[in-house]
């Protein structure tokens, strides 16, 4: 990984390994293996990511493509979730996102599957969004282009730009990955 980013990359499997050898190595990215762990030792895990990185980048690497555990990693404050099904090359990929500040997590994570969450009312912290621009992010939600979002809700692609636009800028958002888990989680 690290020669292929060109970048100081830190691979610990435990909290306490993190722990010990930070001060002693300076990671400009930390990958966090939660491969062949409980879902109860990565949700405590996952609770001190943010104090050990100490500003450093953090990418998740997970052994399944688990829509709670990406949004609980992202929750707590990583910047991308990988489950390894995903490849070395798109990791690596993922992994130059991250580093030049993204946030990352596979695109069938945003797509909704129960469809009563698709259609409920919007929480209260969404209500600052305009009836149309909360159409534009339950599309984004499931993953759909702009190209497919103005087709189907019958809008010039440049208003939907300008819709993805106002909404990032409204709930502070860097990218349409952090659109759909900022709104997911409200």
């Amino acid at each position: 990984m690290e020669s292929a980013l060109s970048v100081r990359v830190g691979m610990y499997s435990t909290l306490s390994e993190l722990g010990a050898q930070l001060p002693d190595v300076s990671p400009q990215l930390v990958v966090l293996s939660l491969i062949d762990t409980s879902s109860e030792a990565c949700a405590n895990v996952l609770k001190d990511v943010s104090e050990f990185a100490s500003g450093r980048p953090v990418i998740a690497l997970a052994s399944t493509n688990d829509v709670g555990l990406a949004r609980a990693t992202i929750g707590c404050g990583a910047k991308g979730y990988i489950p390894v099904t995903m490849g070395f090359e798109i990791a690596i990929e993922v992994m130059r996102f991250v580093l030049a500040g993204g946030t990352y997590v596979p695109p069938d994570c945003l797509l909704v599957t129960d469809h009563s969450v698709a259609v409920s009312a919007p929480s209260p912290q969404l209500y600052f969004l305009t009836s149309r621009e909360l159409s534009v992010v339950r599309a984004i939600q499931q993953g759909k282009p702009n190209k497919i979002i103005a087709n189907e809700l019958n809008m010039c692609l440049s208003t939907v730009k300008v819709h993805v636009r106002n909404v990032m800028r409204k709930l502070n958002a860097k990218n349409r990955t952090e659109v759909a888990m900022i709104s997911m989680k409200a």
